[in-house]
């Protein structure tokens, strides 16, 4: 427990560490949107595939997603940056 905690820390843990499955897909990603997405008013993560579908890709949703609302975002912590690429 505690190597796997230093691990962590100094950012040698493994990718999958503190990923949250998307409850639409049940992919695990390290980037959630929290909205509604149907008439059932419930709060779901949505990863970034699924959220371009319940939205219509737009924040505040559109005329064809009128159950749409969006609610924040969710981001592991434990992820580390990618290293940008400078072109």
């Amino acid at each position: 427990v505690k190597s796997a905690r230093r691990a962590k820390r100094e950012g040698r843990a493994d990718p999958q560490v503190g990923r949250k499955p998307c409850d639409l897909c049940e992919r695990s990603v390290d980037l959630l949107v929290r909205c509604r997405v149907d008439e059932t008013r419930e709060w779901r993560m949505a990863c970034g595939k699924c959220w371009r579908a319940v939205s219509g890709g737009v924040p505040d949703g559109d005329a064809q997603h009128p159950h749409y609302q969006y609610g924040g975002l969710w981001r592991n912590r434990a992820a580390r940056a990618s290293p940008r690429v400078n072109d």
